[in-house]
């Protein structure tokens, strides 16, 4: 049994993906949380020393605006990246297929093929927008579920997925996880 997939990647799509991998990363939460808690030091800091709040919000900012740049920042610069990046590599620019076979995944497009093999993969990940099908820690394909005809096909794919994966990676599907 084969399930093929076809679609056109975009670079805003790719940034919102790339995005959702940065987020699932340890030192990117470590990171936020290090600077909500410098914030919230500061503030606890200078209200215990009697300073006024016009003053806490002149010290705070300057560490408030760095986070909010960073949170809020990142995936429009990303997006700026890619969409450089796309318009000058060619394979980008194709249809692209991801096929799940018995054999392993396959994506393809008429300037590219490369297939994946079942063992090769560590983990799967469903969003609301995306199927992310990771080779390492920070490397995923991923499959923009518009790319998914209908509901049924959408259910076939995580039985799919479940059958060749379940005792080989950890499966975060949507409404269940099997570990």
């Amino acid at each position: 049994m084969t399930l093929a997939f076809s679609f056109r990647l975009t670079p805003a799509e790719h940034a919102r993906v790339s995005m959702l991998m940065l987020r699932r990363k340890r030192w990117y939460k470590i990171f936020v949380g290090f600077i909500v808690f410098v914030i919230i030091a500061l503030v606890i800091l200078a209200a215990s020393q009697g300073l006024a709040a016009a003053e806490i919000a002149a010290m705070v900012l300057p560490y408030a605006l760095i986070l909010g740049l960073v949170v809020a920042g990142l995936p429009y610069i990303q997006q700026w990246q890619l969409s450089r990046v796309y318009r000058h590599t060619p394979t980008l620019q194709q249809e692209q297929t991801h096929e799940f076979s018995d054999e392993g995944f396959r994506t393809r497009n008429p300037l590219a093929n490369t297939l994946m093999r079942w063992d090769a993969f560590l983990e799967v990940f469903e969003t609301k927008e995306f199927v992310l099908l990771y080779i390492s820690r920070s490397m995923a394909y991923f499959l923009p579920k518009r790319a998914i005809g209908t509901p049924e096909d959408l259910t076939e794919l995580r039985s799919f997925l479940r059958t060749h994966l379940g005792q080989i990676a950890r499966l975060h599907l949507l409404g269940r996880d099997v570990l």
